[in-house]
């Protein structure tokens, strides 16, 4: 037997397994315990087994030898007892408490005791609700009470606000638990509040960080582009003044080829002719020989002689174009008036 169960509750040992210790065999299990209201004190449980539970049997405290988690072992033999006698014992589990003051304050649903002695220590009342499912469940001391009877205890009314709490109900978990919800809610607000100042400062410095990287790009661009500008308007100047120094050179080169090689003092002077040479006409294709046009010579006057281009002593040499016939030249110098009054059948036009 430990330390921690020296002090058990009622409800701990309900249908509990007893075995006897000497032959450990199953002698029932626990049905209800036997408690004497008056003073406050546990005598012993009863056991039961059979068929549904009939055969009921007594053991005293005295006679547990050892209370595990799973079993109780006994080292005597217990009392036989009947149901009637069992529904005859006092107890005060299921009582309705009140006040002094005329007010229901909760129900009896458990109660703690020392295993040894069989003290009872704590009554144990639900404030509303059954079984301490929904409400909360509050400590009454033995002290307390003022009188008791099958169904009803009563307790002071000043003492009521004084019961220590046992265990929270739902209600209060769920108090407790919209507490901690709401603070946790309020700590979740500061957290998103910070995250979105922080947020926000960040927007802020990447925006300010954007505007410095705009400006400077934008600087950069405009002093690219000047200088692209001032270098094609040089370029511009230099190709143009290239230009003009080309087409001047080409201008002067120009002048220089149609210049005259002589002064003008001295440029030499063509002679006006006074008559004017006959144009002498190609010779007709061989294979269809033409006769020979007559040329027409352009006379200065009528007393003008076409002949005056030819001279005594100076024989006439037809060009290399004339045909063979007009190459022959008469080596027999005459005059031009025997030019003239020479035979009209050597004349060679008509």
């Amino acid at each position: 037997m430990t330390a921690e169960a020296d002090v058990v509750k009622q409800s701990d040992l309900l249908n509990q397994l007893v075995l006897d210790r000497n032959n450990m065999e199953e002698l029932g299990r626990v049905d209800m315990l036997w408690m004497y209201p008056a003073a406050h004190r546990v005598l012993g449980f009863i056991c039961k087994s059979g068929f549904l539970g009939a055969k009921k049997i007594v053991f005293k405290l005295p006679q547990i030898q050892t209370l595990g988690t799973n079993s109780i072992l006994v080292h005597s033999q217990p009392e036989e007892t009947d149901g009637e006698k069992v529904k005859q014992l006092d107890s005060l589990l299921n009582c309705e408490v009140w006040s002094d003051a005329g007010n229901k304050v909760g129900r009896i649903t458990d109660y703690r005791f020392q295993l040894k002695t069989g003290e009872i220590t704590q009554y144990l009342f639900v404030s509303s609700g059954w079984s301490g499912i929904t409400g909360d469940i509050y400590q009454l001391p033995p002290s307390r009470i003022i009188s008791f009877g099958r169904k009803r205890v009563l307790v002071p009314e000043g003492a009521v606000k004084s019961f220590e709490l046992y265990r929270p109900g739902i209600k209060q978990t769920l108090s407790k638990a919209r507490n901690i919800l709401k603070d946790d809610y309020i700590s979740l607000v500061k957290q998103a509040q910070s995250l979105t100042e922080q947020a926000k400062e960040r927007a802020q410095a990447i925006a300010e960080q954007a505007k410095e990287t705009a400006q400077t790009f934008t600087e950069q661009l405009k002093e690219e582009t000047q200088t692209f500008t001032e270098q094609a308007k040089t370029t511009s100047q230099t190709v143009a003044e290239q230009v003009k120094e080309r087409t001047q050179t080409v201008v002067d080169q120009a002048n220089t080829g149609f210049q005259s090689p002589y002064p003008p003092s001295q440029a030499p002077t063509t002679p006006e002719p006074s008559v004017s040479q006959p144009a002498v006409s190609p010779p007709p294709p061989a294979s269809t020989p033409q006769p020979q046009a007559a040329t027409t010579h352009a006379f200065a006057g009528e007393e003008d002689d076409p002949w005056d281009f030819l001279e005594e002593d100076e024989p006439f040499t037809p060009p290399p174009s004339y045909p063979e016939t007009f190459r022959k030249v008469d080596t027999n110098p005459r005059t031009k008036t025997e030019i003239e009054d020479g035979d009209d059948d050597d004349e060679p036009w008509i």
